[in-house]
């Protein structure tokens, strides 16, 4: 069976860090962020009866029981989808986004963490049940250098991947 990436199943691994996360730059300053209105989802939220996660990878294995016992909450994004988050330390998240209708378990490929910005009070992990919208507001796998410029990324949910928007600067208060 076919690994399932948020990045799409026949190129997802192929991918290294530094294509997930583009480089900053500087006209990220004016960032003109998007909402979540912005992308609305295409049909009626529904959900189909007796489907169960596909645990066809390592992460969706390894976080198992989280995934089925997030796979049997209600939807919470994008219609029919389940965003699944657990945590892996102080201040440190994953996520995994379950397709409630075909079982799909949908991780993203060379992220093995989610880090807080010390400073910030942004959700790291921003989505809306009505939206394809999908936002990170945090650093990945500890780079110090997301620390040094922190950033927001906004992603567009295809259904089967999160497609890279943009990205904003964090605002991030001064840790005293």
């Amino acid at each position: 069976m076919h690994e399932k990436s948020l990045l799409g199943p026949s190129i997802g691994m192929l991918l290294s860090f530094a294509m997930l996360v583009p480089p900053f730059d500087a006209s990220a300053a004016t960032c003109d962020a998007p909402s979540f209105a912005d992308y609305p989802i295409h049909e009626a939220p529904h959900r189909q009866t007796g489907v169960q996660p596909m645990l066809t990878d390592r992460k969706a294995r390894m976080f198992q029981t989280v995934i089925r016992t997030e796979f049997a909450q209600p939807a919470n994004f994008a219609g029919h989808y389940r965003v699944a988050i657990w945590g892996c330390g102080t201040d440190c998240r994953d996520f995994a986004i379950l397709d409630q209708n075909t079982g799909h378990v949908y991780t993203m490929p060379g992220v093995s963490e989610i880090d807080g910005v010390m400073g910030s009070d942004d959700e790291r992990i921003d989505f809306r049940l009505n939206s394809r919208l999908f936002v990170i507001s945090a650093c990945f796998n500890g780079d110090p250098s997301c620390l040094k410029q922190p950033r927001k990324q906004f992603y567009e949910w295809t259904g089967r991947t999160l497609k890279w928007l943009r990205r904003c600067p964090m605002e991030v208060d001064g840790v005293k």
